[in-house]
């Protein structure tokens, strides 16, 4: 579940960092002023917008991106290396599908701290399968989801009682 919150906050932290790093260009030393000259005119455009949108957010939410802003900065590289790559993907998707990565987290997070970190294991597991054998697992579970409420409790009742007699 980690690689999911990272995918589901890292367009966060990105924008975030775009527009902290504009405020701090503006504010601080000339590190940060070396750092504004190397960029395009147009990732000096694209930074003001984003800055210019950071700054119309309410204070409550400015602080809230400046402290995710301040963990990817405490993350290892590698983590950091797999926000941006879950972020470029994450720009890749529809905004039904992410309509849908957001309502799932929304679910997740209302989820007792119990059962979020069972799933957690449950997610780790799957992702050190092998290949194939997540193949399967999806392809089972896609069929799964194709069946009606009543075939469901029928294979449920069937597993139980394959259970009882083993």
């Amino acid at each position: 579940m980690k690689k999911f919150w990272i995918s589901g906050t890292g367009f966060i932290f990105l924008m975030l960092a775009f527009a902290v790093s504009v405020s701090r260009a503006q504010e601080s030393s000339s590190g940060a002023e070396e750092e504004w000259n190397k960029l395009s005119g147009e990732q000096k455009e694209i930074l003001r917008e984003r800055y210019q949108a950071f700054k119309k957010l309410p204070p409550e939410q400015q602080q809230e991106m400046r402290n995710r802003l301040e963990q990817l900065r405490k993350m290892n590289r590698q983590d950091r290396a797999m926000v941006l790559q879950n972020y470029e993907a994450y720009q890749k998707l529809t905004p039904e599908q992410r309509l849908r990565l957001e309502r799932a987290y929304g679910r997740f997070k209302s989820l007792p701290p119990e059962r979020q970190q069972e799933l957690r294991g449950i997610y780790r597991r799957f992702t050190k399968m092998p290949p194939e054998q997540r193949a399967r697992l999806l392809e089972n579970l896609r069929r799964w989801q194709q069946l009606t409420p009543e075939e469901r409790a029928r294979l449920r009742r069937q597993m139980r009682q394959q259970k009882v007699n083993h």
